[in-house]
């Protein structure tokens, strides 16, 4: 496949001398979440109001589930007329807009404990108000523990899962699950996968083709690890891709961005070999999707936890949140915060306490344009951490707008565009590679964008009066 590297553009327009410290500061008070470990979280703007709402589970003194809407300041209060369970761990939840009508639905699968509801899988449509309304969903195997992953896989324009599992029968499935547009889901009796349970998914389009290919890690029936990359064919067809000889992990999660910024997508995972050795390996892309692990990384060794990769201090390159333990156990459990310095180096930024059994999440809860940090575990259960890293300089760079918003972000392709002033203003939006995708005139102060890109993380520039603001737009689907 044809490499795409990374143009001087995107780097001279957004990301020159920006200097940076990353830096997180315990909430206090605390917002009044579950105390809970073993479970997960799913955030998104489910109520189309430009702040991004919460979903918890997990276990604790009490099994627990618990959605809640943010009132744009971080200020999170519980939605009780709910019919999502209320005692469910061992879990996956996913926002996805599952019938393209430009909202989040829900996703969730897992084991609910007392609620009569057992192990279970289960589609909620929301009414765009953040209402949810259960819809049938026999055909999705039921199944707790991780193990499924949500993307377009045939390029029909609605969102198609892919769940690799061991189910309430203890029968090992793997397969894709193909969207008829309205949030209905049927196998695809797909023989290309090899069946794992506890299984980190994630999407990767590892040739820059526009594909969504996928990475399966987990236990085989036969309770050895196995790590796979499957090459999408644009159609959903999947076969073994054999370009790379991945260490063979169980691994409790898998994350994929661009982590060295030259325009391919690679890969982070942490978990155990079958020699129980604890692993947290970074593989980077050579852009033609053969992958090589860095061995130089510094970043601990961890299983037992949930990883994140985001740009916490609005630099420009990809940072590094791992939850997890490492070898031992206790005491050696640390959530460490990682600086990416460029060039493939990354530092210990900042230690936000230690968790095992542990989930987290990284989303800008309170508007301030950085990403906050919640993490789950069975050591102190529940804390919410605020981003107070600070930008120290962005030449070239400046704000005369008094107010402006963006949002739902992330969004399917449909934004509200907000500003406050009434002079001509103009907007650009460019990919990752430089390339401008998208340019108009605002010509109110309350714009609708519907943008029709693929899934990933775009540019936009707010241009008024020879000044400019940037916002980074991520598109789901």
């Amino acid at each position: 496949m044809k490499r795409i590297t990374i143009t001087l553009l995107v780097l001279t327009l957004f990301l020159e001398n920006v200097n940076a410290q990353i830096n997180f500061t315990l909430a206090d008070p605390q917002p009044d979440l579950i105390e809970v470990y073993g479970g997960s979280f799913a955030s998104g703007d489910i109520d189309n109001d430009g702040d991004q709402d919460l979903l918890m589970t997990g276990q604790g003194p009490v099994f627990g589930a618990a959605l809640y809407l943010n009132d744009g300041n971080g200020n999170f209060t519980e939605v009780t007329n709910t019919t999502i369970p209320d005692r469910v761990f061992s879990s996956v939840t996913e926002f996805k807009d599952l019938d393209s009508d430009g909202d989040l639905d829900l996703y969730i699968s897992g084991s609910n404990d007392g609620g009569g509801i057992g192990i279970f899988t289960r589609i909620y449509l929301n009414d765009g108000t953040g209402s949810f309304t259960q819809l049938s969903n026999t055909l999705l195997p039921e199944f707790q523990g991780p193990g499924a992953a949500i993307e377009d896989i045939d390029g029909d324009g609605d969102l198609d899962i892919i769940i690799s599992t061991s189910d309430k029968n203890d029968e090992f499935v793997a397969d894709t699950y193909l969207n008829d547009g309205n949030a209905n889901f049927t196998p695809s009796g797909s023989t290309a996968f090899t069946p794992v349970k506890f299984a980190a998914v994630a999407f990767i389009d590892v040739e820059n083709d526009g594909d969504a290919d996928v990475i399966i890690s987990g236990i085989q029936e036969n309770d050895a690890a196995l790590t796979r990359l499957y090459l999408n064919d644009g159609l959903g067809n999947y076969t073994e891709d054999t370009n790379t000889n991945f260490v063979q992990l169980a691994a409790d999660d898998v994350d994929v961005a661009d982590t060295d910024n030259d325009g391919d997508l690679d890969i982070l995972m942490s978990g155990l070999t079958d020699a129980f050795d604890v692993r947290t390996i970074l593989y980077l892309n050579d852009g033609d999707g053969e992958f090589t692990e860095l061995t130089t990384t510094g970043l601990q060794n961890t299983f037992a936890g949930t990883n994140a990769i985001a740009d916490l201090d609005n630099d420009g390159d990809q940072d590094i949140v791992i939850v997890g333990s490492q070898d031992g156990g206790l005491p050696n459990i640390f959530n460490i915060v990682y600086e990416n310095l460029g060039n493939n180096e990354f530092e210990p930024a900042i230690t936000l306490g230690g968790e095992y059994i542990a989930a987290c999440v990284v989303d800008d809860f309170n508007g301030d344009e950085q990403s906050d940090i919640i993490i789950q575990g069975f050591v102190d259960k529940t804390n919410f951490y605020w981003n107070t890293s600070e930008v120290l300089s962005i030449p070239n760079v400046e704000d005369n707008f008094t107010t402006h918003k963006i949002y739902p972000n992330p969004s399917n392709g449909t934004f509200n565009i907000q500003i406050s002033n009434t002079e001509p203003t103009s907007l650009k939006i460019f990919n990752l590679n430089g390339q401008l995708v998208y340019q108009n005139s605002l010509l109110s102060n309350k714009n609708e964008l519907n943008l029709n890109l693929p899934s990933g993380l775009y540019i936009a520039i707010i241009n008024n009066n020879n000044s400019s603001q940037t916002h980074k737009l991520i598109i789901t689907k």
